[in-house]
Parts: C-alpha cells; structure tokens; sequence
C-alpha cells in the first residue's frame, strides 16, 4: 500500500508540471486572446526562451479525467487524478518545484530540488529521500508547462523541422531530444508560438520512438508583461482519446520564492 502511494506522488508531480494545465475560468477557447499581427518563425529555437520568468505558483485543478484513456498512456497515469481537491504548485529555475495538497484526509508534500526528491505524507509516517539520478527525462522543466527555459537547453539539442499551423497559429516546429543518449533516448516535438514563445503543441515519444502522449498548451494568457503561460492543458493517448484536462488558478509569477520552499 505505501509503494502505491509513493509512486502517486511521483506521478502526482508529474500531473502537476507534465500532465496538468494552467487555466482561468471565463477564459475563452483556442489559442489567441486577442488578436495579433503574425511573428516571423524563427529556425533557433533559443529565440523562444522565457527569459523574464524566475518562478511562478498557481493553484492546479483538474477538469475532468477519462480513466480508460489514461490507462492507455501509462498503467500509473490515473494515479495522479485520483488525489482530492486542488494542488498548489511552486517552480523556481532552475529544476525546483514543490507541491501541497491532500491524499484522502492527510496533507502531502513533495519537493524536487534538481536531482533529489523529498516525500512528506505525515498522515501516513511517511517521509522519504530520493535521488533521481542523472537522466534528464526524470527533471522538471519549464517545458512541463509549455515553456522553454535556457536551462533546459543547455542538456537537450533541438532540430528545426519548419512551419505547421496549430489552431490557425503558424508555429515553429522543433524535434528535442536530449544531448546524451547513453542516458535518455527519447524525444518530443513541439510547436512554438512565435508570438507569445508558447508551445501550444507537444508529443511526446519513448525510448523506443512510440508516441505515448500528445498535450495541446491552450488558452496562453499575458500573466504579467512580457510574459505569457497557456491556461488549459489537454493530454490525448497515442489513439487520439482524452485522457485528462487541467486547469492552473491563480498564476502568479516572479515573486521573488524562498530556496527554503523547497527543502524539506
């Protein structure tokens, strides 16, 4: 039963960065607010950079959750959608990310600071340090959110493949895999709005090159000048089925957090 609940924070943070949106209600669908002139499309993708943000936190809340489809991403995806109540997220650059919320009546914790892993559940006398290694695929980034993060470039080589629309916003289509492939061999492509430097479109492939999941960046917000975040996040299974919707609350962005949120 604690290996169970371990491996649902796990997945919760992946839920939280990788598998959750950033929504506000009342806002409208697709991916332009407002409308604007067309941004030339850049083949560098360091030109799509979210250089003014620091950190940001925002109350994560899920929509709605199609178990069968989930199952279908991974045989834990459901995990994470099972937690009660909405989960407030904390993210600092570089790989630092911290999330409160509940399992079933007991508060939990977790924290990610680069390679370690921090699990509070206190209800449950759990508490738990792990180290995730060196691969990159197990860090959390920006990109989990639909942003690119100088950082993040600095481990991972990006192939400019051209132009493709998403919801009628042409954007610059790149393939991202990681620079050492003695460590990681997947990948991912995605589809970056020159405009607002939102991915609005991202897959994501296995070790083995298999689609496993596509996520759809919507809604993309000015949470404060200059500075753009996609407001819902939708995740379809490799059969095109919907897995799962969520919305983040309350974004709010560089506001100066502690490095002491994110020790345990």
């Amino acid at each position: 039963m604690l290996t169970i609940r371990r491996r649902t924070l796990a997945l919760w943070m992946a839920m939280a960065l990788g598998m959750a949106g950033a929504g506000l209600a009342g806002l409208p669908a697709g991916n332009r607010a407002t409308a604007a002139p067309v941004e030339q499309v850049s083949p560098n993708i360091a030109d799509y950079v979210a250089n003014r943000l620091d950190d940001f936190n925002a109350t994560v809340h899920v929509v709605r959750y199609d178990d069968n489809a989930g199952r279908k991403i991974s045989r834990d995806f459901g995990y994470a959608y099972k937690l009660k109540g909405d989960t407030h997220l904390f993210y600092k650059e570089e790989n630092k990310l911290r999330l409160d919320g509940r399992l079933g009546v007991s508060k939990a914790t977790l924290i990610v600071n680069g390679t370690r892993q921090y699990v509070a559940i206190p209800g449950l006398g759990i508490r738990t340090t792990t180290d995730l290694g060196d691969s990159p695929g197990k860090r959390k980034t920006l990109l989990d959110v639909g942003l690119i993060s100088r950082g993040y470039l600095a481990y991972t080589e990006a192939q400019f493949l051209g132009e493709h629309p998403v919801d009628g916003v042409m954007c610059a289509v790149f393939n991202v895999s990681y620079r050492d492939k003695n460590l990681d061999t997947s990948h991912r492509t995605i589809w970056i709005d020159p405009r607002t430097k939102v991915v609005l479109k991202r897959e994501e492939y296995s070790q083995t090159g298999k689609l496993n999941a596509t996520y759809f960046y919507k809604a993309p917000r000015e949470v404060t000048e200059g500075i753009w975040f996609p407001t819902q996040i939708q995740i379809l299974n490799n059969e095109g089925q919907e897995a799962a919707v969520t919305d983040y609350r309350d974004i709010r962005v560089n506001q100066g957090l502690s490095d002491n949120l994110f020790r345990m």
